[in-house]
């Protein structure tokens, strides 16, 4: 399912608040990003570069031309939480649409669920969201993400394994080698032996 088409406003009136939802607009364009995601890249940019109080105090007591229009911390985190949550509310941003997004391009990777897990909730996706994506990757007929396809992990495992190495390799220490190579990937300890065990089942030693 694809997301809505990113429509920048028109550049009049440019007020921190248009210049930030456009920026942010114009991120999306390009691909789907997660709500922290934009936060963080809004609050580097140098229209919203916060002072601090006494910075602030001191430069509208000198007069100092444009001190009216800084901004304080609290000023500009309540200024881009606005300008997301009109854009969630407007379809714009999805932390579920970056979800399932996410998924996809992670599983093209051969990355397993426990590392795809764990750098969506690096990016700010709560726990609910993140349930919900992995259950529906795991259900073949999934409801709550029906744009989600359904990911086999043990499959993945066996197929990214297979990618990697021509075969089981001889001794612990090559043995030892595979498994590290899937628990960094992100498999869990039953994906990494169901991939060990059926990898290189058709084919012989590793030479």
């Amino acid at each position: 399912m694809g997301g809505p088409e990113y429509q920048p406003l028109d550049s009049g009136a440019m007020t921190p608040q248009r210049r930030a939802r456009n920026d942010a607009i114009a991120r999306l364009a390009r691909r789907e990003h997660s709500r922290r995601e934009l936060h963080d890249y809004l609050k580097e940019r140098d229209y919203l570069r916060a002072v601090s109080d006494d910075e602030l105090a001191e430069r509208q007591a000198a007069g100092e031309e444009g001190a009216q229009a800084a901004l304080s911390r609290d000023e500009v985190e309540l200024l881009i939480e606005e300008v997301l949550e009109r854009m969630a509310e407007e379809g714009l941003q999805s932390d579920e649409r970056f979800a399932a997004s996410f998924l996809r391009t992670r599983v093209l990777r051969g990355q397993g669920p426990r590392r795809i897990q764990q750098e969506l909730r690096q990016r700010g996706i709560d726990s609910e969201t993140l349930n919900a994506v992995m259950r529906a990757a795991s259900d073949p007929t999934p409801d709550a993400f029906g744009h989600v396809e359904a990911v086999d992990f043990f499959e993945l495992a066996r197929e990214t394994l297979a990618r990697r190495f021509t075969g089981p390799g001889e001794g612990h220490k090559e043995r030892a080698r595979r498994e590290r190579f899937l628990l960094q990937r992100g498999f869990d300890y039953e994906q990494l032996r169901y991939a060990m065990e059926s990898a290189w089942s058709d084919e012989g030693e590793e030479g």
